[in-house]
């Protein structure tokens, strides 16, 4: 083998600095392309914001803070839109956007600090690199982003957290730019890919970093409620939640019980669109009137200055879950 050319395994298991109980955490983003992914990550900026202002009011005894560290990716730029009902612009198949979450819990930097990591690409991108790791195909030149990907989003971190869009085993949506249409294959393999990468490194690596935890997020549920009622599925609850990942992501189900449903939480999320009436009268999405390429306009609360949906419970619950979970 060249001198160029190293295992990804040789390669990421160099010595590493030790991990002190102050450093930071790392949780790492991940989803197939169009999959909600850059607009989950825009509600988390708003919801932080908002967060931080009300936890650091005068008087207030405990402190939020948050920071985005913008690398190739111009996430705050999608928070904005947000906020005037525009959904993202979607990301290019064949662009990688990079960006960091960093929260602070308490008063003091560094204490209780977590790094939201994302790399804003299609999962397909890093299925294709796990499974060249899964059929022994190890050789990686570390001169490659794909070597960098790995490190940082897969062996080098604490916890998961997976985009899955309701619409898509459902049929009211395409799996778009994945090898198969097949939202649920695609998913189960990314998972299984992730984990076999983690289980591998465990053998040879003694500061080996383990997943403290897996979140899911069930997507687009504002455009699949009427089937969801119609099969009696209330992604609400358990009950609801494991009904509906049963029938519609078996595999990835089956996955995320091997590595242990009690260290999976899931949260479904949805935005409320604005509606009028077409020539037919029936109600319908409306376009949004000064950006028709987005799509649908969001409904905005303009007293707040934040979009409106079914996502602000989830999103404190989950900063929360990132305090207690990964950085517990």
């Amino acid at each position: 083998m060249s001198q160029i050319l190293k295992t990804a395994k040789d390669l990421l298991s160099i010595p590493q600095l030790k991990i002190s109980p102050q450093e930071e955490r790392k949780a790492s983003v991940f989803g197939m392309a169009q999959s909600g992914k850059t607009t989950i990550l825009g509600l988390l900026e708003i919801v932080c914001i908002e967060y931080a202002n009300k936890t650091n009011e005068p008087g207030s005894t405990s402190k939020f803070y948050s920071l985005i560290v913008e690398r190739t990716s111009g996430i705050r730029q999608v928070a904005g839109e947000l906020r005037q009902g525009m959904f993202p612009e979607r990301t290019p198949a064949d662009r990688t956007f990079e960006a960091d979450y960093l929260m602070r819990f308490g008063t003091t930097i560094g204490e209780k600090q977590i790094r939201l990591p994302f790399c804003e690409t299609g999962g397909e991108a890093f299925t294709s690199m796990l499974e060249r790791f899964g059929k022994g195909q190890y050789d990686i030149d570390p001169m490659m982003s794909d070597a960098d990907l790995i490190y940082d989003y897969v062996l080098n971190t604490d916890a998961v957290i997976l985009i899955l869009p309701v619409t898509r085993p459902i049929g009211l949506e395409q799996e778009i730019g994945a090898p198969l249409n097949l939202p649920d294959v695609n998913a189960a393999r990314l998972l299984s890919g992730i984990f076999g990468y983690k289980m591998e490194d465990q053998k040879s690596n003694p500061l080996h970093r383990k997943i403290r935890g897996v979140g899911v997020f069930l997507t687009k549920t504002d455009a699949a409620l009427k089937f969801l009622a119609s099969k009696h599925i209330d992604l609400k609850t358990k009950k609801g939640v494991h009904a509906f990942m049963a029938r519609y992501f078996p595999e990835t189900y089956a996955t995320l019980s091997w590595y242990g449903l009690k260290n999976v939480r899931f949260w479904s999320t949805g935005l409320a669109l604005e509606s009028e009436r077409n020539e037919l009268g029936r109600v319908v999405a409306k376009l949004h009137p000064l950006n028709p390429v987005r799509g649908y306009k969001i409904k905005v609360d303009y007293n707040r200055n934040m979009p409106v949906g079914d996502y602000e419970e989830q999103m404190y619950d989950f900063i929360n879950w990132l305090k207690n979970t990964v950085m517990g």
